[in-house]
């Protein structure tokens, strides 16, 4: 990924970087309209290319609210920059006769456009093949047994590469896992999740020389992935449990728990696990019974509790609010979890899995 530019390290950009965040940031009320202090060029305007302005890239496609360098001729005179038909704000006393900086609008619209960036000035207006790039968010999903990701936003039509990059440089524990691409359409791509990712960022690539990068994707502390973190510690009343079991599982294995009405699945660690970092615990529940089943997910031995529903025969992933639990803050650290059994049906044996739980 490192000839993508994925992890940025030019420094001879650093100074341009700062010049764009303070000179960018205005809304453009304040600069709409202005034309140069250079008094402005009264010739047609002239677009040679467009570049990613943090590396200088030349690029077709941009991603919304970043910056980008226009070069060309007979640009002192810009009056206005359209993409897709919505107004950018630009800083005309940044402005030259060659050069112009502008930041995609966050609303710019991206998918079933014309893909223009249009050049208005002085001395006439021209319209610019540009292509606008974003992900909105990312959901996930089983496909013949396989996990994928789904990123939903657009337009993502020149989709080249999607790549899981987790750690960094900086700290020595930088890994890229390309993923299999598996569909492209305008407005979503779907991905598989690659074997041994816990939590990355998800960059997508398109042959415009385009980059977008997604939200986190997966945990930030993972307590089951495949295995049990070996912080923790399985255990329970009322029921067995198979820590790696194969039956149902998102990746390789997943907990297996065998309950007794009311019995619980208890996952505990000593030392316990400081909250401060973390704001979500997440769980995926497969279940096996009738609708309506359901298990209560206890906070360090039942201080509090959340009721979750096990859906019968499909993963169902919950992201859950530790303010839920505790809405007047949090206790420092966590040194247990259980997965109850609750349905309350009177039957003599329940069972469900449960994978991908950790923290956020």
């Amino acid at each position: 990924m490192k000839d993508k530019k994925y992890i940025k390290k030019s420094l001879k950009w650093f100074f341009l970087s700062i010049v764009t965040v303070f000179s960018l940031t205005s809304c453009e009320s304040e600069f709409s309209g202005e034309t140069s202090v250079f008094g402005g060029s009264s010739l047609p305007p002239i677009i040679t290319s467009v570049n990613e302005a943090s590396e200088d890239i030349p690029v077709t496609q941009g991603v919304l609210e970043n910056t980008y360098i226009i070069r060309g001729e007979n640009l002192s005179g810009l009056t206005a920059i359209y993409f897709n038909g919505t107004q950018a704000g630009f800083n005309a006393a940044y402005l030259t006769d060659n050069i112009a900086f502008v930041t995609v609008p966050e609303e710019a619209p991206y998918v079933g456009q014309s893909n223009i960036m249009r050049l208005e000035t002085l001395g006439g207006a021209i319209n610019y093949d540009f292509s606008l790039l974003t992900i909105e968010e990312f959901t996930e999903e089983f496909i013949d047994g396989v996990k994928v990701v789904n990123l939903i936003g657009g337009d993502f039509t020149d989709t080249e590469s999607v790549t899981f990059v987790s750690g960094t440089e900086e700290d020595g524990n930088l890994v890229e896992r390309e993923a299999n691409i598996v569909s492209i359409s305008e407005d979503v791509v779907v991905a598989e999740v690659p074997a041994g990712v816990e939590q990355a960022f998800i960059y997508l690539a398109t042959t415009r020389g385009a980059v977008v990068q997604s939200d986190s994707y997966g945990f930030s502390y993972s307590i089951y992935i495949d295995e049990l973190n070996p912080d923790w510690t399985l255990g329970g009343w009322g029921g067995t449990f198979d820590a790696a079991s194969t039956e149902q599982a998102l990746g390789t294995y997943s907990v297996k728990s065998i309950r007794e009405g009311w019995s619980g699945l208890t996952y505990t660690n000593d030392t316990g696990i400081d909250l401060n970092d973390y704001q979500f615990v997440t769980v995926q529940l497969y279940g096996t019974g009738a609708p309506g089943d359901m298990v209560n997910l206890a906070f360090n031995d039942f201080e509090v509790s959340v009721q979750l529903e096990l859906i019968p025969g499909q993963w169902t992933k919950y992201v859950i609010p530790i303010s839920d639990w505790y809405p007047g803050g949090a206790p420092s650290s966590i040194t247990r979890l259980d997965f109850q059994e609750a349905s309350n049906t009177g039957l003599v044996e329940y069972i469900f899995y449960v994978d991908d739980f950790g923290l956020i």
